[in-house]
């Protein structure tokens, strides 16, 4: 494996990069890649698959350069850098803090105290949010000090929002409750700010402001559950958004308040007004209103918006078609990968109108494709998780290897399983992926074949 094909696999949190250094013994070829991959923000989608921060600690241990990789981590997650890096510092660090590091404890001892310090000022970006960042250390140093932790993080806090209330949503500390709930136990949580809340203005400040924001999180809930919103007014927000430069994020949340109140009859009267519309960005955008009811008014209008020119009207006219099973939905599919590729998003559409035959196209495309997106990615997992092919293996290797949303890749490596064409090298892979969830998949898998021997006589 190259340094290149090695950094691009580790990027991806493969466990291919972890069995070449585990079973090289001149990986030192590769502790460049392994220091950048560390150094900076390698995932995808970290709120949804966390960081890579235990898997990058897994290869630094193959490297066994451990003291020289802890000393710049420390470095670095001591500067001020952005949230993803810094929680995936912060992971890399709290494996070194869970062997008995004393340098990455203090570093987070050190990194609460520079949080602490600045009374309050805390930088709110959109990629540097101060205060989540002090919550997450707060939160590792439960873990590594104990309830002491809590207790000084619960008056830092307090003392904060006893001097300024009115900035409580700069300062994210009504999450470490449930954090230190899960760690120290509900009652020993509750009884300890029961006891102080007669007893510290800034654990009083709190506890009230705790009250106050659950209660107005209730009452906004209630009141959203209680909203209908009318065709009218829906078609009134897409018509408002044609000068917005992302319209469909605008129109998300009020397609969502229809949707819970909307009658049978209410869908009745969208669907016509979306054949009635003549602006077609609008008639998309009208569509985003059907993302959990099928298109009451069949699939013919929905076969002619797919062919589009629009693309925001085809994208939405073929999600409206996910939901249907029909040759005519095959037949599209197949014309528009033939005339536009994976670009035209109709690999969608054979989720749940795939046919064997169509293995040849489907590889054909995959495997010419400089890279693999998202989309492809997860409409092949799902194309093969509900269809079994033994010959879907070339294209789902590929997207395996080339995808980057590792939750995806799990679902990939679950779609090999049900073909029945997962290869030992990959499960042996899947030991040291960076996902959690694939890791115990592979974990059972691996069980299962392992030889039971001769029965003892």
């Amino acid at each position: 494996m190259t340094e290149k094909e090695f950094a691009q696999s580790l990027r991806r949190g493969l466990g291919g990069a972890i069995v070449v250094l585990k079973h090289n013994r001149n990986n030192a070829q590769y502790r460049g890649a392994v220091l950048r991959c560390c150094l900076r923000d390698i995932s995808y989608d970290w709120q949804a698959e966390g960081t890579k921060g235990r898997y990058l600690y897994s290869a630094i241990c193959a490297l066994n350069e451990k003291e020289y990789f802890e000393r710049v981590i420390i470095e670095k997650f001591l500067s001020r850098c952005g949230d993803r890096l810094s929680f995936q510092l912060a992971d890399v660090l709290f494996c070194y803090a869970e062997n008995d590091s004393e340098p990455a404890k203090d570093a987070f001892r050190a990194k609460y105290r520079y949080f602490a310090d600045k009374n309050g000022r805390l930088s709110r970006t959109h990629r540097l949010e101060e205060g989540f960042q002090w919550y997450d250390v707060a939160c590792r140093l439960f873990d590594i000090d104990g309830f002491t932790a809590f207790k000084r993080y619960t008056t830092d806090m307090g003392e904060l929002l006893h001097r300024d209330p009115n900035k409580s949503n700069r300062y994210y500390y009504d999450f470490f409750i449930s954090h230190a709930e899960d760690r120290f136990g509900k009652k020993r949580v509750n009884d300890y700010l029961d006891k102080m809340y007669g007893r510290s203005d800034a654990i009083k400040a709190l506890i009230d402001t705790l009250k106050a924001e659950e209660l107005s999180s209730e009452s906004y809930l209630a009141e959203a559950a209680l909203k209908r919103v009318s065709v009218e007014e829906l078609m009134q927000r897409a018509n408002g958004l044609l000068a917005s430069e992302n319209p469909q994020y605008g129109i998300v949340g009020i397609c969502h308040s229809f949707s819970m109140h909307a009658s049978e009859a209410d869908f009745l009267s969208l669907a016509q007004a979306v054949l009635r519309e003549e602006n077609e960005t609008v008639k998309a955008l009208l569509l985003k209103g059907f993302w959990r009811k099928p298109f009451p008014l069949g699939i013919t209008p929905l076969l002619e918006y797919a062919r589009s020119e629009n693309e925001m009207l085809s994208e939405n006219a073929m999600t409206c078609l996910e939901e249907f099973k029909d040759k005519r939905i095959h037949d599209l599919a197949v014309h528009l990968l033939n005339t536009k590729g994976l670009n035209s998003s109709a690999l969608s559409l054979l989720k749940k109108n795939y046919r064997k035959a169509d293995d040849k196209l489907i590889q054909t495309l995959v495997m010419k494709s400089s890279g693999v997106t998202h989309d492809v990615q997860s409409d092949i997992r799902d194309i093969y998780t509900c269809h079994c092919s033994a010959d879907a293996l070339p294209v789902l290797l590929r997207v395996y290897r080339k995808g980057d949303c590792t939750y995806c890749r799990y679902g990939v490596v679950k779609a090999m399983r049900n073909c029945g064409i997962l290869p030992d090298d990959i499960l042996e892979e899947c030991l040291y992926d960076s996902y959690e969830d694939t890791r115990k998949l592979a974990k059972r898998l691996a069980v299962r074949k392992k030889p039971t021997g001769d029965k003892p006589a």
